[in-house]
């Protein structure tokens, strides 16, 4: 999935601005330094998710002429939720 900068910075505004109206979290900091770190931790996963599904990707064409008249969606999806599994990474 392809997130822009801009989406990525108005999420983890939202996040930060969330958690300080419901009193969950007082920042000691400029709350700017947050927002920067939810958006690297949110850019990085969608990272590692994408690097994920590419692996997912290639494991199913090395193995399509076994899984003939099966959905190939289906089958890269189940490949990616091992994986996942595997790894301990939520999906």
């Amino acid at each position: 999935m392809r997130v822009r900068e801009g989406e990525l910075q108005s999420l983890a505004g939202a996040i930060v601005d969330g958690l300080r109206k419901q009193g969950f979290v007082h920042f000691k900091r400029d709350p700017a330094l947050a927002r920067t770190r939810i958006v690297e931790l949110i850019a990085r996963n969608l990272q590692e998710e994408q690097t994920l599904e590419e692996e997912a990707e290639r494991l199913a064409e090395s193995h399509a002429r076994k899984m003939a008249g099966m959905d190939h969606r289906k089958i890269i999806q189940g490949i990616k939720e091992r994986l996942a599994q595997e790894r301990d990474f939520p999906l």
